[in-house]
């Protein structure tokens, strides 16, 4: 969990496609959930969190369970993910933004 310049804190989720739809897990938290699309995952996942956030502070128990990470596994396969994106993103800009200047002698 980390906070950006704008104060909101940065909670990452992985979605795993299964057969008939997807499922969702927020990584420091443990919470999960799943749903027949993609978008109705995501609006899935932020409830889930919210309804365990709200159960956590109504009963005071934040400091033992804030955070609650995933296993390791789901990190894992988060950033292999992760990975795979930023070397297609950057791949695909990479052409955009280099120029070379040449000289053969």
């Amino acid at each position: 969990m980390r906070k950006t310049k704008s104060d909101k804190l940065i909670l990452h989720n992985l979605y795993l496609q299964e057969e008939g739809g997807y499922s969702v897990i927020c990584l420091e938290l443990n919470v999960a959930s799943e749903a027949d699309t993609l978008e109705e995952a995501r609006e899935n996942i932020r409830e889930a969190v919210a309804l365990y956030l709200e159960s956590v502070y109504s009963h005071g128990d934040e400091d033992d369970a804030i955070p609650r990470p995933a296993a390791l596994e789901y990190w894992l396969k988060y950033f292999s993910t992760q990975e795979k994106h930023l070397r297609e993103e950057l791949k695909q800009s990479a052409e955009e933004i280099l120029a070379f200047e040449e000289a053969v002698a």
